[in-house]
């Protein structure tokens, strides 16, 4: 059975795959698209988590994931103090076409 997928999803258009007898959806490899120059570098203090630096910087706590996208190395649950991560500007982080963030 196919799941419904958003085209702005990261596996939209990917073809499911067989992980361990299992049928799964492939994942896109990490940074696909290039980094805009606009971006903001945060360097993370105490106790933040991509959910509180996506409300901070975007207003909507459920777009972190597009943090931890721009940062493919990046561990998303195990946040460091001091780590400095990429902030894709908001123009990024809601587009809603595949591909570059220009609409």
């Amino acid at each position: 059975m196919a799941v419904p997928q958003s085209f702005s999803s990261r596996y939209a258009g990917l073809a499911p795959v067989a992980v361990d007898d299992r049928i799964s959806l492939a994942q896109r490899p990490p940074g696909a698209d290039p980094l805009p120059p606009d971006s903001i570098l945060h360097t993370v203090v105490g106790a933040e988590t991509l959910d509180l630096l996506a409300f901070q910087y975007y207003g909507r706590e459920d777009l972190w994931w597009r943090i931890a996208d721009a940062n493919p190395s990046l561990a998303p649950f195990t946040l460091t103090a001091g780590q400095v991560i990429a902030i894709p500007p908001l123009r990024v982080a809601t587009r809603t076409t595949l591909g570059s963030g220009s609409p």
